[in-house]
């Protein structure tokens, strides 16, 4: 195995579990709007932010234009959910409220994604240099990591930087600020597009963090498969 010196992890949905969040987050909306939770409310509320999320194209990071404008599309992205979700019920109110009410929730949700996760990240700490490479918004996750930053060498936000995933700028930008070879880190994460790929591109050794035990594409080549938190251990101590 090759000898690391930095373990670059992605953080939601490797680190951190976004769906706590983003529930928490649906339910202090509805309050706010005086809206019934129900199951048809988490419907209507996830087809207004699929029609606003596609409309944004912010699954489109492979063009050009959405890597350099990401953080505005997401801005535009929220804005747009809110006001679709609002028509959806005849609700007035004021769209902004509902962007910081949504920010806030997500923010104050720290939930781990394995009981395991803090205390193995603790661990690798101890004999690797530890990397969060997250896109995101700042202010958000910085306060969603809280525990981890303790245990953390560097942290790496998208909009912080102005650089999003799976970019090779994005990854290229970490090599240049830790001043580090490729075959020194290790990307650790879930997203075959944005960690998979993405370090890949630049020639970094990957560990796809497949905990829903999804079936991988058959071209995807990665140097080691978890399918959970406590593999690391096994395969990095």
């Amino acid at each position: 195995m090759p000898i690391y010196k930095y373990l670059i992890f992605d953080v939601d949905d490797t680190l951190l579990d976004f769906y706590p969040a983003f529930s928490t987050a649906q339910g202090n909306i509805a309050e706010k709007l005086g809206i019934e939770l129900s199951k048809e409310y988490y419907e209507t509320d996830d087809k207004c932010g699929w029609r606003a999320w596609e409309e944004c194209r912010l699954d489109k990071t492979e063009e050009k234009d959405v890597q350099e404008n990401y953080h505005a599309y997401y801005y535009q992205y929220l804005r747009k959910h809110f006001e679709y979700l609002l028509e959806a019920y005849g609700k007035v109110c004021d769209v902004q409220e509902l962007v910081d009410c949504y920010l806030k929730s997500i923010s104050s949700s720290k939930a781990i994604k394995e009981p395991d996760t803090l205390s193995v990240y603790t661990k690798l700490s101890k004999k690797y240099k530890l990397v969060l490479a997250t896109n995101g918004i700042e202010r958000v996750q910085k306060e969603r990591l809280f525990d981890f930053l303790p245990y953390t060498y560097k942290l790496y936000i998208s909009e912080a930087i102005g650089l999003i995933k799976p970019t090779e700028d994005f990854y290229n930008y970490i090599m240049s600020d830790l001043k580090c070879r490729v075959d020194e880190c290790l990307m650790i994460g879930d997203s075959i597009t944005n960690d998979i790929v993405g370090a890949k591109s630049i020639g970094m050794n990957v560990c796809y963090y497949n905990v829903k035990g999804k079936i991988k594409p058959e071209n995807l080549l990665v140097d080691y498969e978890v399918n959970c938190i406590n593999d690391l251990v096994q395969i990095l101590l």
